[in-house]
């Protein structure tokens, strides 16, 4: 596919190609890593993001969820 169908800049382009070719020399171990990095990051930008909201008087509640390996399969 052209990556021009997809309307990307340049530069996001470039961030595409550069994660494909991180995650190409990656194990199966490192992305699951990775991933799971990846998610405690959104989670903690998430958590500040409500922490805000909060100091400005903005009532805001977020609840997470954690489950277990075994409770995933």
């Amino acid at each position: 596919m052209d990556a021009n169908a997809l309307s990307l800049s340049v530069d996001q382009e470039f961030a595409v190609h550069a994660a494909a070719f991180a995650i190409k020399g990656m194990d199966r171990e490192e992305l699951e890593e990775a991933f799971i990095d990846m998610l405690h990051q959104k989670m903690m930008d998430r958590q500040l993001f409500f922490n805000i909201l909060k100091e400005q008087g903005i009532d805001a509640e977020i609840s997470f969820n954690y489950l277990t390996p075994k409770q995933l399969s």
